[in-house]
């Protein structure tokens, strides 16, 4: 997927941030084990949300939407996009991580 994007892209800063972030409190509220498909990384979502909102794409629909047609949203989620339900979940399930979260990414 490397080839998919200029390196000069600002989604490889994106990914760059977050994975020197402490992004802890999003992977300790992850479900492991139990049955039926592995969760989706963390670290991805946070991600996933972070770029999409630096587009100014908000709805998780839309954001679900551009996984599919967008090639960086398709890089960020690495071509295994989360449907709009997981997104919402994700964001509604960590919103005071998030504040946190983005508050030391702008800061950056």
């Amino acid at each position: 997927m490397r080839e998919w994007l200029p390196p000069d892209h600002p989604v490889w800063t994106v990914i760059a941030i977050v994975e020197r972030l402490d992004t802890s409190a999003f992977h300790a509220r992850r479900r492991t084990g139990g049955v039926g498909r592995a969760g989706y990384d963390p670290d991805m979502l946070v991600t996933l949300l972070i770029w999409a909102w630096l587009q100014g794409v908000r709805s998780s629909r839309r954001i679900e939407r551009a996984c599919a047609d967008a090639v960086p949203f398709r890089v960020v989620c690495a071509g295994d996009a989360p449907d709009h339900v997981t997104i919402a979940r994700f964001r509604q399930d960590n919103h005071a991580a998030c504040q946190q979260l983005f508050t030391e990414v702008l800061m950056m």
